[in-house]
């Protein structure tokens, strides 16, 4: 059977792997928060764009600024869609990272558990040997005054 030295190795490996996956894991989630931020300053601009294009439809605007406002809009639609797509799968990688950490997380509390476990049997067999020794201690103390 593998002595606790053993299995703390094995945690010790497993505590080194969560925290790489902990550290992908933060990586992942900077990277969507930044891909989110870009995609929020868009629809932000997307937004201010309009407004001033309904202010110029029902003022008395050029066809010209009507058309390049509406060409403006229409190129930040397009960019909103692909930061978009860029957001989800910075969200996917993300989620994917998160699980992988969970499992490491199970993983490192499965070993600790396997080593808490074998300290607390070795405590109860040491605790036993003792009870035996001071039994026979004692038999031979009494054997001892008996005979003597």
């Amino acid at each position: 059977m593998a002595t606790i030295k053993a299995y703390s190795k094995i945690l010790n490996h497993q505590e080194n792997l969560k925290n790489k996956a902990l550290l992908d894991y933060q990586q992942a989630m900077r990277d969507f928060e930044q891909s989110a931020e870009k995609l929020y300053l868009l629809l932000n601009k997307k937004e201010q764009v309009e407004k001033e294009y309904n202010y110029y439809l029902s003022s008395s605007g050029t066809v010209t600024t009507l058309a390049t406002h509406y060409a403006f809009i229409e190129r930040i639609k397009e960019r909103i869609y692909v930061v978009q797509m860029e957001v989800n799968q910075k969200r996917a990688v993300m989620e994917k990272k998160q699980e992988k950490l969970t499992e490491q997380h199970i993983e490192v509390k499965k070993f600790e558990k396997i080593i808490e476990n074998k300290r607390k049997k070795e405590r109860e067999r040491e605790a036993y040997l003792e009870s035996q020794l001071m039994d026979e201690i004692s038999t031979r103390q009494f054997f001892n005054r008996r005979n003597g």
